[in-house]
């Protein structure tokens, strides 16, 4: 009798969050928050998950809590796409992690037409005097690293730390008062940090502090990878397209970077808005005006940093207007 050979498959499949938990207690938003994200197949030799570029660390050293590791080769969460979105599940929160870096890595090797490579690992001697460098296989993923309303990329450690808080705000949105949010369920806060990552194995000088524009960009370009990242969603564009009649000049969820998050740390809209923002008099959000003045003036990397993010988004709707005029 002839054996059937079955060819691995191509892509994995897994579910997650499109831009955060918040959006899928809203009736407007949750028909396509919840979506599933097409990674590439891996066959993983470890759990956590471990693949070929990331290995997810779950570890929280606040509680001394080793979390177990997701086993992605289970037949069960294979046959379900995965685990199901969900705030509570420590795994769930290393599939999202997992699945969104991969997908950023992903996209940056189409457009760039070869593999990533993170950025090699300094050793210094005694007297902190760079003597060698390792080559770095993995980068490392901590989606419980730290208690506090951040996350970042470490380039000593190769590794990203993601941190969980209680919401500190009266506007907390969706969000329940007090409860704990977990940057490690954001899609955009996840995409922008692996971008940081990215960018730092591309070229490791613009992580220095010898110009002001160098962190500018990293911060810039990890915020419009976040945002055109959506332009992906085919359900997410449908709906704010709709939602819009087709003017993404106007307030919308492709403009807007971590919803949840904004709203927890104490803003009335998401933490940064290519195209508006929220006015906290009015609690109206209005269109930004652009400020010539603002490059000359503006030096904290996320503030110089927006100033790229809004003349790309700029540029962005005005072709999209041109080629939907008819």
């Amino acid at each position: 009798m002839a054996v059937t050979k079955i060819e691995k498959p191509n892509h994995r499949r897994l579910w997650g969050y499109a831009f955060d938990p918040s959006l899928s207690n809203n009736a407007d938003t949750a028909n396509f928050n919840n979506l599933i994200f097409k990674v590439r197949w891996d066959d993983y030799k470890e759990k956590g998950p471990v693949g070929e570029y990331i290995e997810v660390v779950d570890f929280d050293p606040a509680s001394g809590c080793f979390y177990p590791p997701v086993d992605l080769n289970n037949i069960h969460i294979v046959a379900k796409d995965g685990l199901m979105p969900s705030e509570s599940n420590p795994q769930f929160h290393q599939q999202m992690v997992y699945a969104v870096a991969m997908t950023t890595i992903q996209n940056f090797e189409k457009a760039l037409g070869r593999w990533i490579m993170w950025s090699p690992k300094l050793i210094y001697d005694k007297n902190g005097n760079i003597i060698d460098d390792a080559y770095v296989p993995k980068l490392r993923l901590y989606p419980h690293a730290i208690r506090e309303a951040n996350a970042f990329y470490n380039p000593n450690k190769k590794a990203i730390l993601f941190g969980y808080f209680p919401a500190i705000s009266e506007n907390t949105g969706t969000q329940l008062p007090e409860g704990i949010v977990f940057t490690c369920l954001s899609h955009d806060i996840i995409a922008h940090e692996v971008t940081h990552a990215i960018l730092d194995g591309i070229n490791t000088k613009l992580i220095d502090h010898y110009n002001p524009d160098t962190l500018a960009f990293h911060e810039a370009f990890a915020d419009i990878v976040a945002l055109f990242q959506h332009f992906s969603f085919e359900e997410v564009i449908k709906n704010q397209i709709a939602k819009t009649r087709g003017d993404l000049k106007s307030q919308n969820l492709l403009g807007e970077l971590a919803q949840q998050f904004g709203h927890a740390i104490g803003n009335y809209g998401s933490l940064r808005d290519a195209i508006g923002k929220i006015n906290p008099e009015t609690k109206k959000w209005e269109p930004t005006t652009p400020n010539p003045d603002d490059y000359l003036n503006k030096t904290e990397p996320h503030d110089r940093g927006a100033i790229l993010v809004a003349a790309i988004f700029e540029a962005f709707i005005q072709i999209y207007k041109r080629r939907v005029a008819d």
